[in-house]
């Protein structure tokens, strides 16, 4: 918990960014109309004028849960604050239930530690996107399912089917640690399965229940989801666990010159094959493919080498769950954090102590230093969106002009609080003499096809050197395989570029 207060309390004034004002402006609903948090309108991915429950994959919990922050004003400090209470919590959880899994004192807190160290875990708790709030329920319900199967008691099973239920409907991305529960609870006898399991069936018709408060799961699933994104999901997935687990970097500290000599050669063959193939998705996709054959070398050597791993090898899998989803983020991975790093403090645990503390120390260190450039980079890009309308938009209605905004993230939620509008693909359209302001990196708008005459006033790009976490040019993609395979990229190029156009 210190670990992660100290890397994080530096970043409490850091703007909201991607999805937050999301889940802001479904918490802001809910003192309006309690019951359906998602049933207002919203400009958001291509630029249709939808609402959100037409689009919202997850559940409604998130939305009752920071109302408080919406109470605040959706003030950024607060969100921040509030978050770090959560992952508190998330770490406290995950310690305990390592005690619970049979680790000492010591290892129990380097899980802590890793845990809070892990780059994915650092960067999620910088949002106040509601993964941490599913992982921080869903701890708290595995815990309570350790209890149970030790004590079999009802305040345990309840416990436990609550925490899990809330963790699902926070972020559907949890609903493998009900798979996990079930591995856990497994009985020695079918003739004891219903009184093993059934905190189990009573978590699944809480997540029925809750989810009826949300319209348009159903329909807002089938329309974001296809098995063709599976192949390529799934690439993502293992090399962003290459790049911000533990795994990889562990087994390479300890496996040898070989497998150092093998992972070298199969990157530098990948990065050959993206450089010379013709066709592009080879040349997108062959680096990736090589750092998730690596990983998946140093995995399946770990995992091998311990007894009883199966359950934990299914749990450091949970982001899989979004593989048929339309993208792969490397947010997706954190659900499974917990897990990776048991498996690697339960194989350290066989070396020698002096040897496992020293490997601790470079994994600890190393994830932190990745976690606080991922959260560099997110802030140099919602503070470029922030500062475009404190210079581009603001100015302009305090003129006493029209502004429409075209975008999303935090360029679209600072511009409308500013008091400008959304622009949509639909009516209203803007009038001759609005304003017209463009965030290019995140509008799929279809700007070009409106029945508008519009004169280019201005183009504003903010170059810069320093983090990048979605940028094409650099393959840096943190929150989406369709930018890059990195969840960070060092440079010097272009984080944002705004359009400033006038309606004749």
């Amino acid at each position: 918990m210190i670990l992660a207060a100290v890397l994080l309390l530096p970043f409490l004034g850091k703007p909201f960014t991607i999805d937050d004002p999301l889940f802001l402006g479904a918490a802001q609903h809910v003192l309006a109309d309690p019951l359906h948090p998602g049933d207002f309108e919203q400009v958001w991915n291509a630029g249709d004028r939808q609402r959100l429950s037409e689009y919202w994959v997850g559940g409604p919990v998130p939305a009752y849960l920071l109302v408080p922050v919406a109470l605040s004003g959706n003030r950024e400090w607060v969100a921040h604050v509030y978050q770090l209470l959560l992952l508190c919590v998330f770490l406290w959880a995950t310690v305990d239930f390592a005690e619970r899994l049979g680790c000492d004192r010591m290892q129990a807190g380097a899980v802590g530690l890793l845990t809070a160290s892990n780059p994915v875990t650092l960067a999620m708790a910088a949002t106040c996107m509601p993964d941490i709030m599913a992982v921080a329920f869903g701890m708290l319900g595995l815990g309570r399912v350790m209890a149970f199967r030790e004590e079999q008691r009802v305040r345990d099973g309840l416990a436990a089917a609550v925490f899990l239920a809330l963790a699902i409907t926070c972020r559907g991305t949890a609903a493998m640690l009900f798979v996990v529960a079930a591995l856990l609870l497994a009985p020695s006898s079918l003739k004891r399965a219903a009184s093993f399991y059934w905190p189990l069936l009573l978590s699944g018709a809480m997540v029925m229940a809750i989810l009826t408060l949300s319209r348009g799961v159903t329909s807002s699933f089938q329309s974001l989801t296809s098995i063709r994104n599976v192949p390529r999901n799934l690439v993502a997935f293992l090399c962003f666990q290459a790049l911000t687990g533990p795994v990889l970097v562990y087994w390479l500290l300890i496996a040898g010159r070989r497998f150092l000599a093998a992972v070298a050669a199969l990157v530098a063959l990948g990065c050959a094959l993206s450089w010379a193939a013709g066709a592009s998705n080879l040349r997108q996709y062959a680096v990736p493919a090589a750092l998730g054959i690596c990983f998946l070398a140093a995995f399946l050597g770990l995992v091998r080498d311990l007894r009883h791993a199966i359950p934990l090898a299914i749990w450091a899998g949970a982001g899989l769950i979004a593989a048929p989803y339309v993208h792969m983020a490397a947010k997706y991975l954190l659900p499974g954090v917990p897990a990776m790093a048991l498996l690697v403090v339960l194989h350290g645990a066989k070396l020698q102590p002096q040897r496992f503390r020293f490997l601790t120390a470079l994994l600890i260190a190393a994830g932190g230093a990745a976690g606080l450039l991922i959260i560099v980079g997110d802030s140099t890009l919602a503070g470029s969106q922030r500062a475009a309308v404190d210079q581009l938009v603001t100015p302009a209605i305090q003129r006493g002009k029209t502004v429409w905004a075209g975008g999303q993230w935090a360029f679209l939620y600072y511009a409308q609080r500013a008091g400008a509008r959304a622009l949509a693909n639909q009516p209203p359209l803007p009038q001759g003499g609005d304003a017209i302001v463009i965030s290019r990196l995140d509008y799929y708008g279809k700007l070009d096809q409106l029945p508008l005459s519009l004169d280019l006033v201005r183009v504003k790009p903010d170059d810069r050197c320093g983090v990048f976490i979605l940028n094409r040019p650099h393959a840096a993609g943190f929150y989406s395989i369709r930018f890059g395979y990195l969840p960070f990229a060092l440079g010097c190029g272009e984080v944002n570029r705004y359009d400033v156009y006038r309606v004749r």
